[in-house]
């Protein structure tokens, strides 16, 4: 068997990811797996800055969009750590398991696009010309565009904590 790859502990961090350190804020497994790799980990870290603080999509709207990769990936991880988000985003309980639900049933006619292009991306990684009109009416081109990077920043996030077998952290 493969050994998975490991977290690394913050002290040992290459020196040139102190300024990443900063930025982060609470570290998870996840970044400490990154960390591995700092020149990746400085790569990605304004990226995951952008879909996290400064892109163009509402935290609602943002929630709903990595709730729905995390649930058709798999992925308990990003789940976990981003139900308590969603949360904070305004999404009831009853919303957040929803969104694990194949229909469209109950949800606002902007969000059923929302979810809709989250699995046209991971089924057909594109968007229907219905699909993309509905969008741009709701969050915009720019809106667009950060929906499908952060699908496929989640994406990309799911098969690093597949392979590496990240465990959830015990407190977040």
């Amino acid at each position: 068997m493969i050994e998975p790859l490991s977290p690394l502990p913050e002290d040992e961090w290459d020196r040139q990811l102190d300024s990443v350190l900063k930025q982060l804020g609470t570290v998870l497994n996840v970044h400490r797996v990154i960390a591995r790799h700092p020149d990746l980990m400085r790569a990605w870290t304004p990226l995951r800055q952008h879909i996290a603080t400064a892109g163009s999509l509402q935290p609602r709207v943002r929630e709903l969009v990595i709730l729905r990769v995390a649930h058709r990936s798999g992925v308990a991880y990003e789940w976990r750590h981003h139900v308590a988000r969603a949360r904070t985003a305004g999404l009831t309980g009853e919303e957040i398991e929803a969104v694990r639900l194949p229909t469209r049933e109950g949800w606002r006619a902007d969000e059923t696009a929302l979810l809709t292009a989250v699995d046209e991306l991971l089924d057909d990684f594109s968007l229907s010309e219905e699909t993309r009109l509905s969008l741009e009416q709701s969050v915009g081109v720019e809106g667009i565009l950060d929906v499908i990077v952060t699908v496929g920043m989640y994406v990309t996030l799911a098969m690093l904590i597949n392979t590496a077998q990240i465990e959830i952290e015990d407190a977040d």
